[in-house]
């Protein structure tokens, strides 16, 4: 299985086209559709300069490279857009980030509905939002779903609504929140055994604290950090 034309439209629409050599984000110089030398020939020197026909047989070139990469990592039957669309996702992120991905697991479990999420939480860099990541994953997902296949890709069209996936599970559902929730439950009860008696006789409550209550209020405030964290966490999957 090879990208078709409407992956190759994806593409070449987020890489964005350079026909002269340019440093990248990342201090690499680049050209073409995001070609570099680490891709092959041609190597990318300052001041090269290339036709737009040969950025298309570049990206072509450059592509066989990731197209046999997914080929050999993925071991279930993709259709065309599900092929596209991680070849789109190792184009940019790296055949290295597919290959460690829970995203490469879930398609190798046949979990094709947990996809599109798994694809969503490749959105960020320093810690915050790409608005050129978001659109640029949404319309994967696009191809992922077979949504308008052979119609170009277009900035507006990857902000569809059909592409925003829901997390792979809720809160309820997370074992590390359920698990922050049970500790810091019994860190309570721990806490308030001892805060009762001490309001009961008018005692100062800090004073009258055990060095067992003050590791308990700790732990509670440790579950809480745990299960905050991962609500957001769940909840960023899902964006």
């Amino acid at each position: 299985m090879k990208t078709s034309e409407a992956g190759l439209t994806l593409i070449k629409e987020f890489e964005g086209l350079r026909l002269r050599a340019y440093k990248c984000p990342a201090g690499v110089w680049t050209i073409g559709y995001g070609h570099t030398s680490a891709a092959g020939a041609p190597k990318v020197v300052p001041d090269l300069k290339i036709s737009e026909a040969q950025a298309e047989r570049m990206l072509r070139d450059d592509l066989t490279i990731y197209e046999a990469s997914v080929r050999g990592m993925v071991s279930v039957e993709l259709a065309q857009g599900q092929f596209d669309a991680l070849v789109s996702f190792a184009y940019n992120c790296g055949v290295g980030a597919l290959a460690r991905s829970t995203l490469l697991k879930r398609v190798n479990s046949a979990a094709f509905d947990q996809v599109p999420a798994e694809f969503m939480k490749w959105t960020k860099a320093g810690g915050k939002d790409l608005p050129g990541l978001l659109r640029r994953r949404r319309a994967e997902v696009k191809l992922w779903r077979d949504l308008q296949d052979h119609a170009p890709v277009t900035t507006d069209e990857s902000r569809a609504a059909p592409d925003a996936p829901v997390p792979t599970k809720s809160i309820t559902q997370s074992r590390e929140a359920n698990g922050a929730v049970i500790a810091g439950a019994g860190g309570a009860a721990a806490i308030v055994q001892e805060v009762l008696p001490a309001l009961r006789e008018g005692s100062d409550l800090v004073s009258s604290l055990s060095p067992t209550a003050i590791i308990c209020l700790l732990v509670v405030a440790a579950a809480i950090a745990v299960w905050w964290f991962r609500k957001q966490r769940l909840e960023e999957e899902g964006a």
